[in-house]
């Protein structure tokens, strides 16, 4: 199976919500436009007018997929997750290069039985424009975890300091003590 040679960072995942997912397409078609690149969906899109398309590009879906396509490409762009993690393999087979699945909120919980199959979690990769609000509250849920979580690191090495401190005052009091030298024999 080629999708094994999908490098790990070459395979994000992209938070968006559906009203702009065609608009994302557009986007990565112009950032990529020397890839071959295909597009697949579970079902027809529905804005399919709206997608830049030329001759380096494919729209498909998941049922047409066999008779569409054919040769390997250099970019996949997954519309949406299919319900069973094999079809999302069998989605990846042909990809040479990128992969990059088009996520929305609701559909995380689809992303784990293909995570599960690939043996890894797929890096979600944010871009900024299309950021989700559900992406936007993680964010803000993730800063406070790791204020509280510093916060926390502060306090036990203040308490570490004190029990030094503490440990030291217990400690008998240094002697002055001479250190004999032997003579060296001649």
């Amino acid at each position: 199976m080629s999708s094994t040679t999908i490098k790990r960072h070459n395979h994000r995942v992209l938070p968006c919500n559906t009203e702009r997912k065609i608009e994302l397409i557009n986007f990565l078609i112009k950032n990529n436009s020397d890839l071959y690149i295909v597009i697949v969906a579970k079902e027809a899109i529905k804005d399919f007018k709206d997608i830049s398309l030329n001759e380096k590009i494919k729209v498909t879906t998941d049922k047409e997929w066999d008779d569409t396509i054919t040769a390997e490409f250099d970019m996949l762009i997954n519309y949406d997750l299919p319900e069973d993690a094999q079809i999302y393999l069998k989605r990846l087979e042909l990809a040479k290069e990128y992969s990059l699945v088009l996520l929305e909120p609701s559909e995380h919980a689809t992303l784990y039985p293909i995570e599960t199959a690939l043996g890894r979690v797929l890096v979600q990769d944010i871009i900024k424009v299309f950021e989700t609000t559900q992406s936007k509250e993680m964010k803000k849920v993730q800063a406070k975890k790791d204020k509280k979580s510093k916060r926390y690191a502060e306090e036990i090495k203040k308490e570490q300091e004190k029990k030094e401190k503490a440990a030291l005052k217990k400690l008998p009091p240094k002697r002055n003590v001479r250190k004999v030298v032997p003579k060296k024999e001649q």
